[in-house]
Parts: C-alpha cells; structure tokens; sequence
C-alpha cells in the first residue's frame, strides 16, 4: 500500500487530479481515491475546490454509465422474454391438436402477451441506446435503429450481445 502511495505522490497535481475525477474509468477502487485526496489535501487543494471546479466527479462517464447499466436490464430482460417465447411457440406448436384445444389456446395467449413484453423491454433498451448515445456525444443512426427494431424481433439474440460490447467499448472512450 505504501508503494501506491509513494507512486502517487511522485505524479504531479494535474495527474492526481485526473485520478480523482475519473477514478471508475482507471479502474482504481475508493480507497485509491480517498489516498489521492489526502495527497492533494497535503498541496492545498481540498475536496470543495474540486467539487467548485467540476474536478471531483465524471459527470459525463457517470450518467453514461447509469444508461448503460439500465439498457443492460432492459436487455437482459428482453432477450429471457425472447428465449421464453421461442420457448412457449416451439410448445404451443408441439402441443397444439384437437384433444388439447384448451391448453393450447391458453399458452398462445400467453405468449402474446409474453411477445407484448418483450417488444416494451426492446423499446425500453433501444430508448436507453440513445441516451446513451446522447450522453457520450455521439451521432445516434436513427436508420440503424429502425433496422435493429424490425431485425430486432427476429435476431434479438445476436443484436443483444453486438450491442452490449458496442456500448461497452464507448464506456472506455468517454473523457
């Protein structure tokens, strides 16, 4: 512990600084940041003045990741819901003859309504990606979009995990 210290005090101000604000995208812990404080303290520059001069928080990186993690649950929740109801067609399918009218007819209502959640929590998770996009400052393609909800449906699997890696490289680039 006592090297990292020692490593941090050899930076200059403007560094230590830096770490202070974008902690989260370094990857460093708390702790590192509450050393770095102390450090900075020590040369006269406190925890107010960073707040003043916007210096002691990544607003920027902390509603983005706020976005992604929500488009993550929305995700998430859409691709079980699709998976479900692949699920439930594949038995409705199976299932579907004229001594179980009953039951079949039951799980196709269900699964309209399944396909009903699933279509909210892909809008929700498309709505989250361009926050997201907003947040960062990046061009949202409105054409993409349209494609990603008409294949969406249909290739939700595949679009889940392009997306999510897409979004999860940008987290890294954002200043």
């Amino acid at each position: 512990m006592t090297d990292k210290i020692e490593r941090l005090k050899s930076f200059d101000s403007e560094k230590l600084i830096d770490i202070v604000k974008n902690y989260r995208q370094y990857g460093y812990d708390e702790n590192l940041r509450n050393d770095t404080l102390e450090i900075l303290k020590k040369r006269g520059i406190d925890k107010e003045q960073l707040i003043l001069t916007g210096n002691y928080k990544n607003q920027n990186y902390d509603s983005a990741k706020d976005i992604y993690e929500s488009f993550n649950r929305n995700s998430k929740k859409a691709l079980i819901l699709y998976g479900v109801v692949l699920l439930m067609s594949i038995l409705t399918a199976i299932i579907s003859s004229d001594k179980l009218i009953f039951l079949s007819s039951a799980m196709l209502i269900i699964n309209l309504i399944l396909i009903g959640l699933f279509i909210i929590f892909l809008i929700k998770s498309m709505i989250n990606q361009s926050q997201f996009h907003k947040a960062i400052g990046k061009k949202n393609d409105s054409e993409f979009m349209l494609i990603f909800l008409v294949l969406g449906i249909s290739l939700y699997f595949i679009l889940y995990f392009y997306f999510r890696n897409k979004m999860n490289e940008q987290m890294s680039l954002i200043e």
